[in-house]
């Protein structure tokens, strides 16, 4: 597949051109909206549904892959610990007024106090390897106006002031721990910029309520295609309670089939979303209470008609740097009587996918077509 030779290559995001891969999958099931869906009782012995690696720790918690180094550190609350200049020299910075780190699958948000600044990175140039941005500064909350004078430990200050950031970034542990979870041991992010400062970040792990349904990990998601079966969008009162609930017609065409494909590369996780024309997605972070996150990626720009288009806009704008709850149940399988020669007996699951905006889509899981 031509496209995973070009995700798989590392650039800067200034020297980049994507060509973005379409996927011809089955139809979903139009005109009727079916219900949402009902999480049946989990079976005794479930083996299809591995749950999340967990192992003990013996001495210092294992460096995680290149390929879920985002994914840890999206599990923590990161604050600046000390700055390094080029020669190895300690940089002074405010502690009286820390910087801290928000890990997302497109980009890093960086606060001090009242100030937001953000570096956003292309779906081909994710950490840890180097990528190429800039650091943008994002709308102010503070109540006064904020002095210009710029200070020393301030994030500005830290940053090269012109051209684009190439950055590395990677995760380690920082210290013996005897905790059950590797996955919430104590970590290090640090953030080295090319001719520029190294930024240690310290982090405290987060807090995560019980997630709902059957286990879901990375390798569930990307073992199987998925296909749509229900979209619909909810009307919440001032208590975010159900009032109302429509279904998203631009997602019941037949011509015009929307699917999902999760993919795990040797360093990088992406999830893409195809309606039948043009993909779009980006890459994306599975937490541990099953939130997903998806970033934002590149995408053709194929015509696709005037209900293509219209139906790839609707997609774009509900999936890109998007935030959605997954929740997972399993679905009577189908009599070896019923099945046809060419069919593969596998685990039948129902995929609901509630959106921080309101839509709620399920997704049917299909055996994957391409490996």
């Amino acid at each position: 597949m031509i496209l995973k030779h070009l995700i798989l290559n590392r650039f800067a995001l200034c020297a980049c051109s994507a060509v973005w891969f379409s996927v011809s999958l089955m139809g979903c099931q139009p005109n009727v909206v079916p219900s949402i869906m009902t999480t049946l009782p989990v079976p005794d012995k479930m083996t299809s549904a591995p749950t999340q690696q967990t192992p003990a720790i013996k001495g210092q918690a294992p460096e995680p892959t290149k390929a879920t180094t985002l994914q840890w550190a999206s599990h923590y609350q990161w604050q600046l610990a000390h700055v390094k200049d080029q020669k190895g020299n300690l940089v002074n910075i405010d502690t009286a007024n820390p910087i801290t780190l928000a890990v997302a699958p497109s980009s890093l948000s960086l606060s001090q106090g009242c100030q937001h600044f953000s570096i956003d990175f292309g779906w081909m140039d994710a950490p840890p390897f180097e990528y190429g941005s800039d650091l943008r500064q994002k709308p102010s909350d503070c109540k006064n106006t904020p002095s210009n004078k710029m200070n020393q430990g301030d994030i500005e200050a830290l940053f090269p002031k012109n051209g684009l950031l190439k950055l590395g970034i990677t995760l380690s542990a920082v210290a013996e721990n005897k905790l059950d979870n590797i996955q919430m041991a104590p970590k290090n992010l640090m953030i080295k910029i090319e001719n520029g400062n190294t930024l240690i970040f310290t982090g405290k792990p987060l807090a995560f309520r019980k997630p709902t349904g059957l286990p879901i990990d990375n390798a569930l998601l990307e073992r199987y295609d998925w296909q749509l079966k229900s979209a619909v969008r909810n009307t919440f009162d001032v208590n975010r309670k159900i009032i109302s609930r429509q279904s998203i017609g631009d997602f019941y065409h037949p011509e015009f089939p929307v699917s999902l494909i999760f993919r795990g590369y040797d360093d990088s996780q992406y999830a893409s979303f195809n309606s039948n024309c043009n993909g779009v997605g980006g890459p994306y972070i599975l937490m541990r209470d099953y939130t997903l996150l998806v970033g934002s990626g590149m995408q053709t720009v194929m015509g696709c008609g005037i209900t293509g288009n219209r139906i790839e806009n609707e997609l774009s704008k509900l999936v890109s740097n998007s935030k959605s709850t997954l929740s997972l149940s399993l679905q009577p399988s189908i009599s070896s009587e019923s099945q046809s020669k060419d069919q593969t007996d596998f685990p039948r699951y129902n995929l609901l996918q509630t959106f921080d905006s309101g839509e709620t889509l399920i997704w049917k899981n299909e055996v994957k077509k391409i490996p």
